[in-house]
């Protein structure tokens, strides 16, 4: 075996540290439903934001509107390690938490042509940062993930007739990819070293409909996109670096959600969130030398639950608060990698709205993720000298998320 066929898990993963939703994804893309834990997203249409849940709920903005808003993500993820080792060589030691701070912006606006609600967003769906230390027990598996990406998203909605509204939206969405790994050679250690970017499409739709006089529901639909990623691996002197190319499908969504005013002051909210996890299987890498690797990544279809409540105080002020369970697609400790650590998480929000002038107003969110341990058990063949390593250990994790946006009526 040779150093050109280093395990896949390095090479193009697509996968990230985030663990603010399941798998590696980011649903943090509006401050005003940071505060609701995403509850009731595609039906509840407060600003513009709402093109990236639902583009339907365009129809609900009045005028023209623009939306600022950032996301500031403190997540911790602590590895402890237990029997991590080079089968037959040596043991593996070494504690490490790899998570690192980050920001997420958001760019929505909203205008009117006619009968029709045009929408245009940017946003970062997936992305953050994974560092572990040199010599941490896990070194020759993983060292840095580093995913960020951006979605430009333009949606078109309108009116069927007084109750119901229709949306359709087509996305561009750049990714780029750099990871790192130590190499195994019996002395001192190498390094391997990737960089791997693409351009993908994709759509998204969605319908809302009025119900009753106090209830509304929303269903909206992305598609799956297809990376079509293109990079280079270095092995600092070890070996020539070449190219490499990999077809990588992100998952498709699909949510249905309520709202309820139970009366004036208080709107009730929940949703189902389906995520296609499962489209993310089978990973191949394809290298320029001829050589090819494949890689199962045994991700399962996810659900996200989520249950909210608005509170109304007066003209200026509103106040909301939200729980959701997000079950992550990671089946099992066999398949947890760790660059992608996740686990089933449990969310607690609290949020406000107010009002500063009669066109702008100012939305805050605090958002606490309680995760399940998460024990990890992966085997892989080091490349070149087809020793077994086995990365055994347990992460806990826990997030804070602080949101804010700015909203313009003009």
């Amino acid at each position: 075996m040779t150093v050109s066929k280093l395990t896949p898990a390095l090479i193009l993963t697509l996968t990230s540290p985030a663990v603010m939703a399941s798998g590696f994804a980011l649903i943090e893309q509006s401050a005003s439903g940071q505060g609701l834990s995403y509850a009731g997203a595609a039906a509840s249409a407060e600003d513009a934001s709402v093109m990236w849940f639902n583009p339907a709920g365009l129809t609900e903005v009045a005028g023209s509107q623009a939306v600022a808003g950032m996301h500031v993500l403190l997540p911790s993820n602590d590895f402890t390690n237990s029997d991590s080792r080079i089968e037959g060589v040596m043991p593996l030691s070494g504690n490490d938490n790899a998570a690192t701070n980050g920001l997420v912006p958001n760019l929505y606006w909203k205008g009117q042509y006619g009968d029709y609600a045009l929408g245009f967003g940017l946003n970062v769906p997936y992305g953050q940062k994974l560092e572990y230390a040199d010599d941490w027990a896990g070194r020759y598996q993983s060292i840095e993930t580093d995913l960020k990406s951006v979605n430009l998203n333009a949606n078109i909605a309108r009116k069927l007739n007084d109750h119901t509204s229709i949306g359709f939206g087509v996305n561009a969405q750049y990714v780029t990819l750099n990871m790192s790994q130590k190499i195994f050679t019996g002395g001192a250690d190498g390094e391997a070293e990737i960089e791997a970017d693409s351009w993908g499409y994709g759509y998204n739709l969605g319908l809302l409909t009025q119900v009753s006089p106090s209830t509304k529901v929303g269903m909206s639909y992305r598609s799956e996109i297809i990376q079509n990623a293109k990079g280079e691996v270095d092995y600092n002197g070890l070996a020539p670096g070449q190219t490499l190319k990999s077809d990588v499908t992100l998952p498709a969504t699909a949510m249905f959600a309520v709202t309820h005013d139970l009366n004036e002051h208080i709107t009730l909210l929940a949703d189902a969130t389906w995520t296609g996890w499962s489209a993310y299987d089978e990973l191949v890498i394809e290298f320029a030398n001829g050589s090819r690797s494949e890689t199962n990544q045994n991700f399962k279809d996810s659900m996200r639950y989520a249950l909210g409540m608005i509170y109304d105080y007066s003209d200026d002020w509103r106040f909301r608060t939200g729980v959701a369970f997000d079950e992550t697609p990671v089946p099992n400790a066999e398949s947890r990698s760790s660059r992608t650590p996740d686990s089933n998480k449990t969310w607690v929000s609290v949020g406000f709205n107010y009002q500063v002038t009669p066109s702008v107003s100012l939305d805050a969110g605090y958002s606490h993720l309680f995760a399940d341990k998460a024990r990890i058990n992966k085997h892989e063949t080091l490349s070149p000298s087809g020793l077994d390593n086995y990365l055994v250990g347990e992460y806990e994790t826990h997030v804070d998320i602080v949101s804010l946006q700015m909203v313009w009526n003009y």
